[in-house]
């Protein structure tokens, strides 16, 4: 029995269609489950926001402070966008400390700080911190599915569209 150019090539492109049929299913599968990640990620933050706060309000000082940490990554990823994904991670830290340490006497900023050390940064707080932080960047940027266009993500995300030349 011999197979013709032309069976050979109508059953290529039966199989090409399939497996682009298969690819639209499963591009449309992970679309849905990171949907779903995201609808979770935000239930977990509305669980979280009802939780008691262990901190001290937030004053205008601090919110400041938040600003400049905001100014300060902005500035930092023009020069290296890798920072920005640093700033990812080590912002609940930020956020932590900024909400709990005063600095209103010296005794005051021992004490709340010694309390942001024993409640936010204990093994086991940063690795859940951590954790979550990362699972974020991994459903909400391209880290995982196109690296490539991260460096394009952290420009945006700080609202600038230069790119600082020879970074990539």
């Amino acid at each position: 029995m011999m197979i013709t150019n032309a069976t050979t090539l109508q059953k290529t492109v039966e199989h090409l269609g399939k497996l682009q049929q298969d690819r639209q299913q499963l591009q449309e599968e992970a679309r849905r489950l990171r949907e779903e990640v995201e609808e979770l990620n935000d239930s977990i933050s509305r669980c979280q926001e009802q939780l008691p706060g262990t901190g001290v309000s937030m004053t205008r000082s601090r919110f400041n402070h938040v600003h400049e940490f905001e100014a300060y990554v902005k500035s930092r990823t023009l020069q290296n966008w890798k920072f920005w994904i640093f700033s990812i991670i080590i912002k609940p830290l930020f956020e932590s400390f900024n909400n709990t340490v005063s600095t209103a006497c010296e005794a005051e900023l021992c004490q709340t700080t010694l309390e942001w050390l024993d409640h936010h940064c204990s093994l086991p707080v940063l690795r859940a911190m951590v954790c979550t932080t990362l699972r974020q960047l991994g459903t909400r940027t391209s880290i995982l599915t196109e690296p490539s266009l991260l460096h394009t993500e952290a420009f945006q995300a700080i609202g600038s569209a230069q790119r600082p030349c020879g970074d990539s």
